[in-house]
């Protein structure tokens, strides 16, 4: 590892000897709350500015973006969160709660139309014929446009 200064921190990176770092990342991903990217969540806060907590034991009324939130990668950006749920007796893809962080507010038709091939992949991988926006969230307007 080599230590590199990164803009804006109080502290060292660090970076794999040799790696070469690109001009521009171009992807877009469902994060699972497990994800390398994630799942430590002081490095998610740091890295991202990206406060991150599942909720499935936080109690329903106290819970802010859904039960089990799925993080969403945009380029180099975690950009919004999803909270997703199979209902396999009607064969969708529920979209509970769909919300665009507040530094993404402004680019949510941009984002949602990065993110809506993403929902329908997901609800192939499992088997589902459609996503149904059903919930509330800052994005779920830009999201159900898309859908």
């Amino acid at each position: 590892l080599e230590e590199v200064e990164v803009a804006g921190w109080d502290r060292p990176g660090y970076l794999a000897a040799g790696a070469r770092v690109p001009r521009r990342v171009t992807a877009a991903a469902l994060l699972s709350p497990f994800d390398p990217l994630v799942w430590y969540r002081p490095r998610a806060l740091r890295m991202f500015g990206f406060h991150y907590r599942i909720s499935i034991y936080t109690p329903a009324a106290k819970r802010e973006h859904g039960y089990y939130v799925l993080p969403v990668l945009v380029d180099d950006e975690l950009v919004g969160r999803a909270d997703l749920k199979s209902d396999r007796r009607s064969g969708r893809l529920l979209l509970q709660h769909a919300h665009v962080e507040p530094g993404h507010a402004g680019r949510a038709d941009e984002l949602a139309a990065r993110v809506a091939p993403l929902l329908h992949e997901a609800a192939a991988w499992q088997g589902l014929g459609e996503v149904a926006p059903t919930g509330v969230g800052t994005w779920g307007p830009a999201l159900a446009a898309r859908l």
